[in-house]
């Protein structure tokens, strides 16, 4: 776990920072507390790694009052037969040198070759540490190195050095870096066959299977396995390739595609090309479109209907498998197909047909016939429909419709009557005055004006006149009201009856009942055992009783008396005092 610490601290290059911040504080540390020394180790001045941990000792013993364990019946049991028991070793948590090699550490690579057993060395703003193959030195602010075996071939040295500040250089199997900051940097790996070379606003990078190019904010390209890419912004060029498809944008030109090595109609799976906003084009397994916006033409195709639209300003020529169509907006449309014809030129008329169909519209009048005896014929101010229902329109005041297959006749003259009768129901009805409507042997409704209300039916009667009465009874809910003076509710488990004038309330329900007249309260309820009331005269007394006992009280408390079987309790100035208890 030594290891594990001292890794979070050391992470490459920051890590000699981190140690030139140590050595300058161990030096102030020297001239304060301390006459400087040649050689020798602080404790807790450690930047490299901390000092051993403490030692375990032997584990304090158990408490002479812990309980004493005993196995359960038949714990010493075993289902073995004789002869074959389970053995231990001596040590059973030893292990040896060998497999101790290959466990290795919950550190980091980059840290092996340190330990516990690292030595420090301070010298004024010099501060060196070694410990067996690792070494770590610092001339503080000026230089700063550290040296390690390669994680990948540990005969190899990673060695890192900080110049100044300003130059860095690494060197080891996996690395060979260079960096002169701020101006460039070159990062290598001879590994990965990859290098990264950056020059001020220059970047060159190449691996064994990509590259890059970049001349910021100018120009960037780049290559990859299975394609690449190119920006230019200031010719407003975008270049971008893969396996799967790509984009192209110079200017106001585009194409996108997907399936292909490039923007080809005949290679493409989908393609989506133009120069906007004057020409888009499109093609894939499912449609294809195109439009040519000064010239207003839009075509199109779609591959599973096997239907085309072409469009050329005002001309609209379309094709599907049932019907062809022409348009010359907005006068001229026509359809047609096998059987069938629609035809209009606006605004004189339209005529169309099919098999049992015919309509005629012109500014005059309306002709529809839809063959089974059924025609519509609709002019100004009148309108005649015959079928399996009839209509007659006359002006449009009158209105009558006539269902003769289930008995159906309706007059409406608009706005004041309207009459609806048929085997099942009649209504008449007069606005506003008057509607009497029957279901017959259903219910009944009659209204006198909007304030009078009659209405029966299969469970009872209601009357209303609005806003003072309501009366009615449905099942077993019934309720009396005359507003402000009376309200009673009564239900087949409860019954409520409120009158104001008197301060008068009442609610009854199978078990309780709740009583106010004026400031008298009154309160009970049943139980199996018995019957709990009480009765307040308010603000002044206050009495009741239940089976075990009963209770009194002045001015809610200021004196009083509770008596609840055998325990008995006064009250004087709201105080609570037990005469008699039983726990």
């Amino acid at each position: 776990m030594v290891r594990g610490t001292r890794t979070q601290r050391l992470r490459s290059s920051s890590a000699l920072a981190r140690g030139a911040l140590t050595v300058l504080c161990a030096w102030l540390l020297l001239l304060l507390s301390f006459p400087a020394q040649a050689q020798t180790e602080f404790p807790g001045v450690a930047p490299m790694g901390g000092g051993p941990p403490p030692s375990g000792g032997d584990a304090p013993p158990a408490p002479s009052d812990m309980p004493e364990t005993h196995a359960a019946s038949g714990g010493m049991d075993t289902t073995l037969p004789e002869g074959q028991e389970p053995s231990l070793p001596a040590q059973p948590l030893a292990v040896s040198k060998t497999t101790l090699a290959q466990i290795g550490s919950d550190g980091e690579p980059e840290t092996l070759g340190t330990g516990d057993e690292a030595k420090r060395q301070y010298y004024g703003l010099y501060y060196n540490e070694t410990a067996k193959q690792y070494r770590y030195r610092v001339l503080f602010p000026l230089w700063a190195e550290r040296v390690k075996p390669s994680t990948s071939n540990p005969q190899v040295k990673d060695r890192a050095s900080i110049f100044a500040g300003l130059y860095y250089n690494r060197r080891s199997a996996e690395h060979k870096d260079d960096v002169l900051f701020p101006i460039a940097w070159n990062l290598r790996s001879p590994q990965a066959g990859a290098r990264t070379t950056v020059v001020g606003p220059f970047v060159n990078r190449r691996t064994k299977t990509e590259g890059d190019d970049w001349l910021l904010p100018v120009y960037a390209t780049g290559t990859r396995a299975d394609g690449g890419y190119t920006i230019i912004p200031p010719l407003l060029t975008y270049r971008n390739r893969d396996a799967k498809g790509g984009l192209n944008i110079i200017g106001p030109a585009f194409c996108a595609w997907k399936g292909g090595q490039s923007c080809d109609t005949r290679t493409a799976q989908d393609l989506d090309l133009g120069l906007a906003p004057f020409y888009f084009f499109g093609q894939n397994d499912k449609r294809l479109y195109e439009v040519v916006t000064p010239l207003l033409h839009y075509y199109g195709y779609n591959v599973r209907l096997r239907s085309w639209t072409n469009v050329y300003g005002p001309y609209v020529r379309r094709h599907t498998d049932k019907r062809e169509m022409l348009h010359v907006l907005p006068i001229y449309f026509s359809i047609w197909g096998k059987g069938e014809r629609h035809t209009t030129v606006a605004p004189l008329f339209h005529y169309g047909y099919d098999d049992t169909r015919k309509l005629l519209i012109t500014p005059l009048f309306l002709h529809r016939n839809a063959g089974h005896g059924k025609n519509t014929f609709i002019t100004w101010g009148y309108a005649r429909h015959r079928g399996e229902t009839e209509l007659d329109m006359y002006t449009p005041l009158y209105w009558q419709y006539r269902d003769r297959r289930i008995g159906l006749d309706r007059h409406f003259v608009f706005p004041i009557y309207y009459r609806n009768t048929s085997p099942r129901e009649s209504t008449n009805t007069v606005f506003p005055l008057f509607s009497y409507s029957v279901r017959h042997g259903v219910s009944k409704s009659l209204w006198v004006t909007p304030l009078f209300n009659y209405e029966t039916d299969l469970l009872g009667w209601s009357t209303s006149l609005h806003p003072l009465a309501y009366f009615g009874k449905k099942g077993n809910d019934s309720h009396n009201v005359a507003v402000p003076f009376y309200f009673d509710f009564k239900g087949i488990h409860s019954r409520t009856t409120v009158i104001p004038p008197l301060l008068f309330a009442r609610h009854r329900t199978k078990d309780t009942l709740t009583q106010i007249v004026a400031n008298v309260y009154y309160t009970e309820r049943k139980y199996k055992n018995g019957k709990t009331w009480e009765v307040h005269l308010l603000p002044l007394l206050s009495y009741g009783q239940t089976p075990h006992g009963h209770f009194w009280n002045i001015l809610f408390g200021f004196a009083g008396y509770t008596r609840n079987g055998p325990n008995t309790t006064v009250r004087a100035l709201w105080i609570p005092i037990p005469l008699s208890q039983t726990f």
